[in-house]
């Protein structure tokens, strides 16, 4: 499995990371959901806000995957804020663990090529 695949309700996402026009994607995507939480009323009925925060989670996987996909993560779900943010959780999950794969893969790579101090300090002798 790709550490670039989101597995999810039998599906399998692929969102790269380390792509400038995915990130540019996901970090919009973000800040549009930011930006909507704030809309949220803080008062009235818990069932509304409970509505309005769902349909953020879903949202946000629309503008990342597309409608359908959308629709797809989140078919069968119930309008429970709980099940929303355990998808989300999991999203958030897989998303830090490609980065730090790949910080680490970028680290690994830079030190095969880059001597350490001892080694320098030897060439210098």
């Amino acid at each position: 499995m790709s550490h670039n695949m989101w597995e999810i309700k039998g599906l399998s996402l692929e969102l790269d990371l380390t792509d400038a026009d995915t990130v540019e994607r996901y970090e919009n995507a973000f800040e549009e959901m930011a930006d909507a939480e704030k809309l949220i009323p803080k008062d009235g009925k818990a069932s509304e806000r409970i509505r309005a925060c769902c349909n953020l989670f879903k949202e946000l996987f629309s503008k990342l995957f597309g409608a359908d996909t959308s629709d797809k993560i989140f078919s069968e779900v119930p309008t429970s804020i709980s099940a929303y943010e355990e998808i989300y959780y999991d999203f958030l999950s897989f998303a830090q663990a490609q980065f730090e794969a790949d910080t680490k893969h970028r680290a690994e790579r830079l030190a095969k090529y880059t001597p350490n101090r001892q080694q320098r300090r030897a060439k210098k002798k």
